[in-house]
């Protein structure tokens, strides 16, 4: 999560471990039906290529009845699930695509972890930590996940962009091949997909060294290789300022979310702590 080594909570790194599991057993069915890229584990990256090629999804933590109520809400929309929404021991989750990025709604965590995760996908695990050790970048150690003797995926943890009791900020590469719809389908709200992730910072200048060889456009704007546009803004405190959500009609999107219990004000839709901006597709 957002610290590592002997200074992360246990209940924190369980919190984690436990969301990312609900995802996958839910996601088994598609695992065995479908054919997808995923991050691989045993390619070295090349010398100077990207270490993120993807924002693969955005955590909301609150409480149980909380998430649940968001997650079913979101349903309603007739937007697909990533996973169901289920219970593991203390903790709880459950998913929902919207076009290109999974949006979580969770629960049972610590306060120390936050109410906000954003978890990044690399091209393979194989070099990973050395590529972020040339880039002087702090990171956990490979944190692998099994079931049995099956390794279902591994987590690497980025404390340098998290801060505690607000951001938790992660690596996750999975060991199977997982259905990557870019678009979302015929929905009540007209969404698109995500077309940006704002985040705010301390210091936006340090995300170079992870979203390198990638350049910034003006006001720290990042295009990753696949996925949304990812943009830093300056702030006192690290947290997801933002989803932009790309819809048809903005006055339709709005109406659609307030008509399943999700309060907008303005273009905003208020989905547990993240923002959903609703803005026109072009």
């Amino acid at each position: 999560m957002m610290m590592y080594g002997a200074r992360m909570p246990y209940n924190r790194l369980s919190f984690r471990r436990l969301l990312i599991a609900a995802t996958l057993a839910s996601c088994a069915v598609l695992v065995f039906s479908s054919s997808a890229s995923a991050g691989t584990i045993g390619i070295n990256p090349p010398i100077g290529s990207s270490i993120v090629t993807d924002l693969n999804h955005v955590t909301a933590v609150t409480t149980k009845a909380k998430a649940q109520k968001l997650y079913n809400a979101l349903l309603k929309l007739k937007l697909p699930s990533a996973w169901s929404f289920a219970s593991y021991s203390a903790i709880s989750s459950g998913g929902v695509r919207l076009g290109n990025v999974n949006i979580e709604l969770g629960a049972g965590t610590s306060p120390e972890a936050g109410s906000q995760f954003v978890t990044f996908e690399p091209p393979t695990l194989t070099g990973l930590t050395a590529a972020l050790d040339e880039r002087g970048i702090k990171h956990g150690a490979p944190d692998p996940q099994m079931v049995g003797p099956r390794l279902l995926y591994t987590l690497v943890e980025l404390p340098s962009f998290a801060q505690a009791n607000k951001l938790t900020a992660q690596f996750c590469v999975y060991n199977f091949p997982v259905p990557i719809p870019r678009v979302a389908p015929a929905n009540r709200a007209g969404l698109v997909s995500v077309s940006r992730v704002r985040i705010n910072t301390k210091d936006p200048a340090s995300w170079s060294k992870l979203f390198a060889p990638a350049k910034p456009s003006a006001g720290y704007v990042y295009r990753l290789p696949s996925g949304p546009v990812v943009q830093l803004i300056r702030s006192s405190s690290n947290s997801v300022a933002s989803v932009d959500v790309a819809v048809k009609n903005v006055a339709t999107a709005a109406k659609a979310f307030r008509a399943v219990g999700i309060p907008v004000k303005s273009n905003v839709a208020l989905v547990g702590s993240l923002k959903l901006r609703l803005l026109k597709a072009y």
